[in-house]
């Protein structure tokens, strides 16, 4: 049975985590509408790969990250697949915690490579962005974390992201050079059968 990847996603509160997925997921989110606190919600999403297919991924919206909560997400951070880091480029605060949540995700992470990527939201709002995309863009390079700017206002900037970490997270095992049983048992087969030729052939 093939294993759903589960995604966190995680910021500070107020940086547009559910409306980036409900208008993913279902292209609902109206700008301006009334929000309410995230408690934890689980989103079960088809998500379009690379390879053209589609695959289904496990996404976990979570209350805004603080210190008061941080030890609570635990349990996340250690059996998550895949991490999506969200600030608003029009608070520098919530990006400059973006190490603070990396580093807790890799600390207690049990599995060696979560894929990671980072979203720069509220990008429509640009009388008042405060995160420069050369910050951003320096800050991704070092980190070496694939990053995008987006608007949960726009579903078309939501697709790039989220298909390359689909395909990411659902890439098919490279397959071994070296031979199955079965092809080995053909091979041993048929040099027998050769050497059998050749015998009978000097007889």
């Amino acid at each position: 049975m093939v294993k759903t990847p589960k995604v966190l996603l995680c910021g500070l509160p107020g940086t547009g985590k559910t409306a980036i997925l409900e208008q993913l997921i279902y292209g609902n989110h109206k700008v301006g509408s009334e929000t309410y606190p995230t408690i934890e919600d689980v989103y079960i999403a088809n998500i379009e790969t690379e390879r053209g297919s589609r695959e289904k991924v496990r996404f976990y919206d979570t209350a805004g990250v603080t210190d008061l909560n941080r030890a609570s997400l635990k349990h996340f951070f250690s059996s998550v697949d895949g991490v999506v880091l969200v600030y608003s480029v029009t608070d520098m605060h919530t990006f400059n915690q973006l190490d603070v949540i990396r580093k807790e995700v890799e600390r207690l992470k049990e599995k060696k490579e979560v894929i990671t990527i980072a979203l720069g939201n509220k990008v429509d709002l640009t009388e008042k962005r405060e995160v420069t995309k050369a910050i951003t863009d320096t800050w991704a390079a070092r980190e070496r974390v694939k990053h995008y700017e987006v608007t949960a206002a726009d579903r078309r900037t939501l697709t790039e992201p989220f298909v390359y970490l689909a395909s990411k997270l659902t890439q098919p095992p490279a397959k071994s050079t070296f031979p199955s049983a079965s092809q080995f048992a053909r091979k041993i087969t048929s040099k027998s059968e050769t050497k059998i030729d050749k015998n009978v052939s000097e007889c």
